[in-house]
């Protein structure tokens, strides 16, 4: 293959300009490639005649080649004075400051530093906090609903089962123990505030309090249900619940279904809610507008509950008469079983299907009892949150740390007297107290200040609200209520949290642990109440319970020991709810020490010289001995002064320490039964067991 390559000479270099440039491209280099093992042509590399130059390009301007900027030098000494005086002006600043926190007296008033832009003379804002945005019918509903005053009237004093006709002694008379009230102006309470105008959509007094102490409100910082809101009697409830149905009213429809306990108990509070259920309806027809009433944007269904559930009216209806007429069909459960949880599941899950993007369900449950079936309160929560419905609660206080109420009957045959048993408690996950008196069962009948905890827990859980009645039933042993402070309660406030978890809070406390385990330990613990009349039977039943009182008071010194161990616990624990239970049950502990004292010495006493009744029974007339509670010592004074004195003070601590609060009034109730025993006369019919059978289970 031929290669031809052309170039230009070192002779013909080409020309540069003035400034060493290149003066003109036009060079040409050729290349040609011949086949392999050709021979170079000589001539082919010869150098190619010269030619002529080109011309010169005109001249122009001459262009200065860019050369890199030097950088300024900048001396320490220019800028060190600036930062010096920065760093002053900042520490004096700080040191203000911390002089302003660590130096300021108790009589100096707090420094404000406003950071919001204005003068000072700008109108302060107020930001309510968790509050929802309310229009002018708000204001229109305060008016409508405008609440008097609760009665200030005391109850009558607390009384003792008359079963062998308990005494009762001398000493400090236990106080009033209250239910939760709200000290609101007006009268009304809990959502709507009272008072002047209205700035928003008020909360109820435990509305803003977390599930447990220590832990956030919810997930997503949304306002709760109210677990406690106390009112003076049914109207009231029925009124702040016609508020809450229009509430609903702005966002959706609503259908409301009436849950009714069919127990006898509650045949009062069915004819109280059919009495005042036209002033609600009246209302609602008010406040709805007519398009909503053209739409059937509120309809009501009511069901009862006992064993089982009977749907009274199950097609929702906006007939007011209708609903009345349902609810005077209710019938009664003579089973004395109240399935309350699976009551609401079933009930919601039945009217479920109602519910959609444009209509809620509101559950309102009318009961005196907190259930039996309180282990199924996580399924009834379940299906409440499932479906959005809110659950509002027409209900009475739970029983202070304990499950049971008594009611009175007296037999209209016998005239005996019978104290049936209904379940109304405690106002906490499990029992936190003693579940005796140092002698039975607890019989004080005192109140919480809070609901039975499952719904109370639902209602807060759902939305909803538990209305706090007061325990005005004419069939109760015993009524204590007046009005709690919410000052005095809201430290109170129990754990609205599931079982499993509250259980696991407590495994992690050692206060908390040892004192559930006590609970547990003595819990169904009771000495003999009934003792025949015959001379050798009482004799020898007396003398079987020498031994048994002496057992016992070697068990209550080793757990005052347990206690008076944990007194580093008691000091550290976070909740005062907790501090008041160990208190209340070091006092008692003590107190129950004398107990066992007094037992022993009377049934030494029995052993010795058994006591005679004043008659002798008859055919149609049974006797017999009970033991109860008094003030009068029986054992020797060198045996229990000490114990005496020391119980006493320990109860006056508690009710120094916790004024106005369950925990004060039951350490009252404590001191003013009695230290001793006291061996009394039962007189009643010899039928008295056969006519238990007739005694309604409520």
């Amino acid at each position: 293959m031929e290669s031809r390559f052309s170039a230009p000479s070192t002779d013909d270099a080409l020309p540069l300009d003035g400034h060493g440039d290149l003066a003109s491209p036009d060079v040409q280099r050729t290349l040609v490639v011949e086949a392999p093992g050709a021979a170079l042509d000589p001539v082919a590399f010869a150098p190619p005649a010269p030619s002529p130059p080109p011309p010169p390009p005109p001249a122009g301007p001459r262009i200065q080649k860019l050369q890199p900027r030097r950088r300024r030098r900048v001396r320490l000494e220019h800028v060190l004075s600036a930062w010096s005086v920065s760093l002053l002006v900042h520490l004096a600043i700080f040191s203000a400051l911390a002089a302003s926190i660590t130096t300021t007296t108790p009589e100096a008033l707090p420094i404000d530093f406003d950071s919001a832009l204005g003068g000072s003379e700008r109108a302060i804002e107020e930001t309510p906090i968790m509050d929802d945005p309310l229009d002018a019918r708000a204001e229109r509903l305060e008016q409508a609903f405008a609440m008097a005053p609760p009665d200030p009237t005391p109850l009558d004093a607390d009384e003792r089962p008359d079963i062998g006709g308990v005494v009762m002694t001398a000493g400090a008379a236990p106080s009033a123990t209250p239910n939760v009230r709200a000290a609101a102006r007006g009268g009304a309470e809990g959502r709507f505030l009272a008072g002047g105008e209205i700035q928003g959509r008020g909360v109820s007094n435990f509305a803003g309090v977390p599930a447990a102490l220590s832990t956030d409100l919810s997930i997503d910082g949304s306002l709760g249900g109210d677990p406690t809101f106390g009112v003076s009697e049914i109207g009231d409830a029925l009124n702040q619940l016609t508020r809450e149905i229009l509430r609903h009213l702005e966002d959706h429809k609503v259908t409301v279904v009436w849950l009714f306990d069919q127990s006898a108990s509650m045949r009062d509070d069915q004819r109280a809610i059919v009495d005042k259920f036209d002033r609600v309806s009246s209302e609602l027809s008010r406040y709805v507008d007519q398009e909503k009433k053209a739409a059937a944007a509120l309809n009501h269904a009511i069901v009862g509950f006992g064993k089982g559930l009977d749907v009274v009216l199950e097609r929702p209806t906006a007939d007011v008469e209708e609903i009345r007429r349902a609810i005077t069909k209710l019938k009664v459960d003579a089973s004395g079983e109240e399935g309350t949880m699976t009551a609401i599941r079933e009930t919601v899950a039945a009217y479920s299907g109602l519910a959609g993007k444009d209509r809620r369900l509101l559950l309102v449950l009318v009961t005196d009892e907190s259930g039996d079936d309180g282990e199924e309160v996580e399924g009834a929560l379940e299906m409440l949150k499932r479906t959005k419905t809110a659950l509002y609660v027409i209900g009475r206080q739970a029983i202070f740390g304990y499950p049971f109420a008594h009611h009175r009957y007296v037999d209209p045959v016998t005239k005996d007297v019978y104290h049936p048993v209904i379940r109304r408690g405690p106002e906490t996950a499990d029992v936190e107290c003693f579940q005796w008196d140092g002698l039975y069962g607890r019989w004080d009948e005192q109140p919480s200040g809070f609901g039975p905890w499952e719904l109370a827990r639902l209602a807060k859980e759902s939305g909803g609200i538990y209305f706090l009645l007061p325990s005005e039933e004419f069939m109760r042993i015993s009524q204590r209520e007046k009005a709690y402070s919410i000052e005095a309660l809201k430290e109170y406030m129990p754990e609205y949290i599931s079982r499993a978890a509250y259980a696991q809070r407590r495994a992690e406390s050692d206060l908390r642990r040892t004192l559930h385990a006590l609970v547990t330990e003595t819990k169904g613990v009771a000495y003999r109440r009934e003792f025949p009349i015959e001379p050798q039977a009482l004799r020898d039943a007396a003398l079987e319970q020498i031994p048994i009182a002496s057992a016992r008071l070697t068990t209550l010194v080793a757990i005052q020991k347990r206690l008076e161990s944990l007194r580093t616990h008691r000091d550290r624990e976070p909740e005062r709810r907790w501090r008041a239970h160990y208190d209340l049950m070091l006092a008692q502990t003590v107190a129950f020490q004398i107990k066992s004292f007094e037992y022993r010495a009377l049934m030494e006493s029995l052993a010795k010289k058994p006591q005679t009744p004043t008659k002798r029974p008859t055919a149609d007339l049974s006797i017999a001995f009970v033991v109860d509670h008094s003030d009068k010592p029986l054992a020797a004074e060198s045996e229990t002064s000490a114990k005496y004195a020391e119980a006493r003070r320990l109860l006056n601590d508690v009710v120094a320490e916790y004024p106005d609060t369950p925990w004060a009034d039951l350490a009252k109730s404590t001191l003013a039964r009695g230290f001793s025993v006291v061996l009394n006369q039962w007189e009643h019919s010899p039928k008295y067991n056969e006519r238990g059978q007739f005694v309604p289970k409520y």
